[in-house]
């Protein structure tokens, strides 16, 4: 007599989202009580809010209903925020990894080729097979500092938008005297409208009693105001989802990358790019500035610059160092010290010297 087989019972079940910008990939992961790993489904569903909507009615037609179904997506630009959100809202468990965790994760499968569905499946089975923590929500403050900091950032290109249209017709051959008036109103509304929401940064920033202290102690280092700052840290959400210096490097697209291949390819080094650009983009004045007023900034600046004689680079290395530093003042609460680097070495070249004094010093054999 055949006994039938019985089927495993799923103990854990994961969906990966690879999201971009007009879609997302997701596949259904599950895990048996043997430990078998298997794809349920897999679907592709509209970056919108219809599309949310269908893919909550999708994940609630595949779960089990008396077991939880987790959400895994990687914090790519800002396409995921809105996705994130409304799963949230509907009280699914949502993890956001960070881009170099996934990539890891990714080589240590040794996944050579990379498309939206196998980084789906990816981003599915690291759910499955790590207990990542949950997603946060910024704080309501947090949000408003981030849209402040953006529509900040849109006065400031429509503005030269409109600076680099007006020089053009001011040069031609007739230009019209109606249209140059009206482009002047608009580029003074502009320089208005930016001076209003830089006074609103400041005075969300003054009205928290956690932030202002941290801000206005990272304030004092020569070239970071409150604007660059606010930035950073509404980008970051606090740094809430950071928990080394690495992860928030390569988030920030600050991390280096080369393409090397035996000796046929030697490709020169450079940053990936492929991280937050609001965050550099908030870094490139301040970093000129740190230069020419921070001496710590200012000799690495020389160091980069003497060694690659390519400027630009020099300042992307400045920017890092500016990124990591609001990063340790901001999570240590500490106290901004210019002549910190300098004190290191000193203490460095002390401890070196009393090793050495040490080591010349005459054993008890020798003075027997």
């Amino acid at each position: 007599m055949s006994s039938k087989k019985t089927k495993a019972k799923v103990v854990k079940q994961n969906v990966g989202v690879d999201i971009a910008k007009d879609d997302f990939k997701v596949c259904f992961y599950c895990l048996d009580e043997n430990g078998r790993r298997f794809i349920k489904a897999t679907r592709t569903f509209k970056n919108t809010l219809s599309g949310f909507t269908k893919f909550m009615k999708w994940i609630e037609k595949k779960r089990i209903a008396d077991l939880a179904v987790r959400i895994t997506m990687e914090a790519t630009g800002v396409y995921y925020e809105h996705l994130v959100y409304f799963l949230d809202d509907n009280g699914y468990i949502a993890s956001v990894v960070l881009p170099n965790q996934s990539k890891a994760y990714a080589k240590s499968l040794n996944l050579k080729s990379k498309t939206d569905e196998i980084d789906a499946k990816m981003l599915g089975q690291l759910g499955i097979e790590r207990d990542l923590p949950q997603w946060q929500r910024a704080s309501p403050k947090m949000r408003t500092l981030k849209q402040l900091t953006r529509d900040r950032v849109s006065l400031l290109e429509e503005k030269t938008v409109i600076s680099n249209k007006l020089h053009a017709i001011d040069h031609s051959h007739e230009p019209d005297k109606g249209v140059i008036r009206r482009m002047k109103q608009r580029i003074k509304l502009a320089k208005k409208q930016i001076i209003q929401v830089e006074k609103e940064i400041e005075k969300t920033i003054q009205a928290d009693e956690v932030l202002h202290p941290k801000v206005s102690n990272i304030c004092k280092v020569k070239g970071l105001g409150i604007v660059t700052v606010a930035t950073i840290i509404a980008e970051t959400n606090g740094f809430l989802l950071f928990n080394s210096r690495g992860q928030l490097v390569s988030y920030s697209g600050y991390d280096i990358v080369e393409r090397t291949s035996g000796t046929s390819l030697k490709g020169k080094t450079r940053i990936s790019k492929k991280g937050n650009s609001h965050i550099r983009r908030a870094l490139y004045f301040p970093a000129i500035t740190m230069v020419k007023y921070e001496s710590q900034f200012k000799q690495l600046f020389e160091r980069i610059l003497k060694r690659t004689g390519i400027k630009m680079k020099a300042y992307v290395a400045v920017q890092r160092k500016a990124l990591l530093l609001i990063y340790t003042l901001f999570k240590n609460d500490s106290v901004y010290d210019p002549n910190y680097e300098n004190n290191k070495e000193i203490s460095q070249k002390e401890n070196i010297q009393s090793v050495d004094r040490i080591q010349i010093l005459p054993t008890v054999d020798a003075c027997s």
